[in-house]
C-alpha cells in the first residue's frame, strides 16, 4: 500500500485515527507485508520496532508504556511483547 498524500490537517487526522481501519498486534506479531501505518497506540506495555522508507523508523527495539501514541509513516511493525493498535495509512 502507498501512503495517502496528506495535504490538510483533516487528512492526517483521518488516517491516524482509524479512517482506513486498524490492526491489533500482540506478543510476537509482525504486521502484514504491504500494509502501512500512520499511528501506533499502545494498549499494554510493549517492546517493538518499526521500519519505513521515509525516515520515521524505530530501527532498534523500544519499550513503550500503555497509553502512548506515536505518529509517523510506518511500513512495518515487529512486536517483541505487549499489545498495540496500529492504524492503517490507506
Amino acid at each position: 500500500m502507498s501512503f495517502e498524500n496528506i495535504i490538510k490537517d483533516s487528512n492526517f487526522y483521518q488516517t491516524s485515527t482509524g479512517d482506513y481501519g486498524f490492526r491489533i498486534l500482540s506478543g510476537t506479531d509482525t504486521s502484514t507485508v504491504g500494509e502501512s501505518f500512520r499511528s501506533i497506540q499502545v494498549l499494554n506495555q510493549c517492546v517493538l520496532s518499526t521500519t519505513t522508507s521515509v525516515g520515521d523508523a524505530i530501527p532498534n527495539t523500544i519499550t513503550l508504556k500503555a497509553g502512548t501514541v506515536i505518529f509517523g509513516k510506518f511500513d512495518s511493525i515487529t512486536m517483541v511483547s505487549g499489545k498495540i493498535i496500529a492504524y492503517l495509512a490507506s
